[in-house]
């Protein structure tokens, strides 16, 4: 998983733009810098256009840290491989 966390920091840097050292599996999303809504809903699509999975909404809005939402992309891709 240390591999899908490396992925998913560097979305978030890139989509919110944030800056490296921030983005931590214990980092919470309302702490990062310069992190909106509409950073939350752009790194979905980006995470949904890259990584190919397709996250329920009502579950992603809720997860609070990143080390949450590598857990719930982890759990999804373990579920269609079903």
């Amino acid at each position: 998983m240390p591999e899908l966390f490396t992925t998913v920091a560097d979305l978030i840097e890139q989509v919110a733009d944030v800056p490296a050292g921030q983005v931590r599996p214990e980092a919470r999303f309302d702490a990062l810098t310069n992190w909106t809504s509409l950073e939350a809903l752009r790194l979905l699509a980006a995470i949904e256009d890259d990584l190919g999975v397709q996250l329920d909404l009502r579950e992603y809005l809720a997860v609070t840290d990143v080390d949450g939402l590598v857990a719930l992309i982890a759990a999804e891709w373990d579920g269609a491989s079903r």
